[in-house]
């Protein structure tokens, strides 16, 4: 079996490579929490034909800066509706209070509320050429500490 001059050498920096991370506190495989909470896109949540729209993302801040998930406006051309997902990153798959909620100006308004474990979703209203505003939060295990995100103005209003 022939051997190779940096065979040990390299397991060796494998080795301090590993220890170096594990030291730091960085994982080479994401945690599960993470990698379900990831697998929740708003295009999943909110369904097949929804799509992001310009200027329709914001992260979910607590007043420190914190983020802890991200608000996402959807919207499908072939159906004219909006949706709203509010996608949590901290405290994933732990069951904490979790909203999102859209309203569309002249329309409808659809808010959900729950103690989720990875997002909110308000539904699909009808707002094809009606201008929108939407937000989504989400809290501590504790109940303490709020984050939130969305646009507050009216905008979105080109179909």
């Amino acid at each position: 079996m022939p051997t190779y001059p940096f065979e040990g050498k390299l397991v060796l920096l494998r080795s301090v490579l590993a220890a170096t991370l594990v030291a730091a506190g960085i994982a080479a495989v994401p945690s599960s929490a993470y990698a379900a909470s990831a697998a929740y896109g708003p295009e999943r949540v909110c369904g097949k034909g929804f799509h992001r729209v310009k200027d329709g993302h914001r992260a979910m801040r607590t007043r420190d800066g914190a983020v802890f998930g991200h608000v996402y406006l959807m919207y499908s051309k072939r159906s004219g509706k909006n949706c709203v997902a509010a996608i949590k990153t901290a405290y994933a798959g732990r069951r904490t209070v979790t909203g999102a909620y859209l309203e569309v100006r002249g329309g409808g308004r659809s808010e959900d509320v729950q103690r989720y474990k990875y997002y909110a979703e308000t539904g699909h209203l009808e707002g094809a050429w009606k201008c929108v505003r939407y937000e989504g939060w989400t809290r501590d295990p504790g109940n303490r500490v709020t984050a939130w995100g969305g646009r507050k103005s009216w905008g979105n209003c080109d179909g």
